[in-house]
């Protein structure tokens, strides 16, 4: 089922607390390893989830408690005292197992630079990272108990997985080296002509942009050319190897820099879900709100 636009998460709860207790939402963000966008992010989440204000803010002030804050704070505290009880946070508790499964770009980019916070803040868990398996695999990987979460940018919703979130559209575009766009207004190559560099994944298999080409009629004289990693892939672009479509996110830099150009931005976006096996402990709970913090942090930043 998809999460109810009125739930809050945790790690809400927990920044909230945080800076009802420090006084200030730069502390906060100190205190929790984060950026204060972040935290007035998380606060600004939770309190259109509660649908009530939680804090008086005002520019150059200290931000206050309101009544329903205060309220708040007191329940909240008791909420987060008892998830420590579940997840076992009394010394000597043995280590839960975690098993995510996420690809190598947002295990990259966006999961390890937050992972000393998670290990600081849950010393009890055990982070498991493996490979992604084919979507059609995860609901057995789910009933086998051989994986807890799963994050994935697929073409389009999977509304049967259990406990999927939809957390963004990622949009896409077909790419080339400087140049490549001049050559193709002026008729000296026609997209068939192109050579095709497409990531090859047990995720996003690569008929899901086989698919959006032969919808825009495009018929590559060339094989195409399959490459694991959307990193390599980028660098093989901007070294003038071929074109692929990628993720905006990824290339955005390289396209302002002027090392890429955009030669086809009309591509569907790609759909970002997590999901939780049914049978998770309460710990894949923690690094669900965790992996989903991580991920929604990120893209604040990079917007």
């Amino acid at each position: 089922m998809f999460q109810d636009k009125r739930d809050f998460t945790l790690q809400q709860l927990r920044t909230f607390v945080c800076a009802a207790k420090a006084g200030s939402f730069s502390r906060a963000a100190d205190q929790l390893g984060i950026s204060q966008p972040a935290v007035s992010d998380q606060i600004s989440m939770l309190e259109d989830r509660l649908g009530c204000q939680l804090f008086i803010r005002r520019r150059g002030t200290t931000p206050l408690l309101t009544h329903d804050g205060t309220k708040l704070l007191e329940s909240a505290e008791m909420m987060l005292s008892a998830s420590k009880e579940m997840r076992g946070d009394e010394p000597g508790a043995r280590r839960q197992r975690v098993r995510l499964c996420i690809g190598p770009r947002l295990r990259d980019v966006y999961l390890k630079p937050a992972l000393p916070r998670l290990y600081r803040e849950h010393p009890e868990i055990e982070l498991v990272l493996m490979p992604l398996i084919r979507p059609d695999e995860v609901q057995s990987g789910f009933d086998r108990g051989k994986i807890d979460i799963v994050v994935y940018s697929v073409g389009q919703v999977i509304g049967s997985w259990p406990n999927v979130r939809h957390i963004a559209e990622v949009p896409t575009a077909l790419v080339g080296a400087p140049g490549t766009r001049a050559k193709l207004d002026s008729g000296e190559l026609s997209y068939d002509d192109l050579n095709y560099i497409i990531h090859s994944s047990d995720a996003q298999p690569e008929h899901w942009v086989e698919l959006q080409f032969r919808r825009k009629g495009i018929k590559p004289v060339r094989p195409f050319l399959y490459v694991e990693f959307p990193d390599i892939i980028q660098q093989m672009v901007e070294d003038g190897q071929g074109v692929a479509v990628l993720m905006h996110e990824q290339v955005a830099g390289s396209i302002a820099s002027g090392r890429l150009e955009v030669l086809d931005g009309d591509f569907p976006p790609l759909q970002r879900l997590v999901a939780r096996s049914p049978t998770a402990t309460p710990a894949a709970r923690i690094v669900e709100e965790f992996v989903l913090a991580a991920l929604n942090e990120k893209r604040a930043i990079s917007a």
